[in-house]
């Protein structure tokens, strides 16, 4: 599951180092300076959820992926995710408004077919598995031929 949420999080945050703007580095290559930060990212939200043991914190991982969708801006205040989200996160991240197009059109089929279905009360949070598990089958199109 550990790895699942790593391949996810590099489709959210990621999928930001499409915009090239160290000019040097490859997609690939800035996915892996990426690795730290997204490592952080999901143990900040791992402790900040306070899990009683293991178990709790497996049966919720869901929960994790969550707070990470959350802190990157990708939900809104309700826990919900949209259009609005995808367009500021995506040029949050992006200068150029091709790669903006780009990454957007990659990742928002993902929102518009699962979004409407999750559920931000769940105790579990399994109705984000669809939408996370959508994101992370995009990621090998996040960056483009040769990028």
């Amino acid at each position: 599951m550990q790895s699942s949420i790593v391949i996810f999080v590099f489709v959210i945050i990621g999928a930001t180092l499409y915009e090239d703007v160290q000019g040097a580095k490859t997609c690939k290559e800035q996915i892996s300076d990426m690795t730290k930060m997204q490592m952080t990212m999901m143990s900040k939200c791992a402790k900040s959820m306070k899990f009683k043991n293991g178990k709790e914190k497996a049966a919720k991982s869901m929960c994790i992926m969550k707070c990470v969708l959350k802190d990157v801006g990708m939900l809104d205040e309700t826990g919900r995710t949209g259009e609005t989200q995808f367009k500021t996160l995506v040029a949050k991240f992006f200068e150029k408004p091709e790669h903006q197009d780009y990454v957007f059109n990659v990742l928002n089929p993902c929102q518009v077919e699962h979004g409407p279905s999750m559920d931000p009360d769940e105790e579990f949070c399994k109705s984000y598995d669809p939408f996370i598990k959508c994101l992370m089958g995009k990621l090998m199109q996040v960056c483009p031929p040769g990028a």
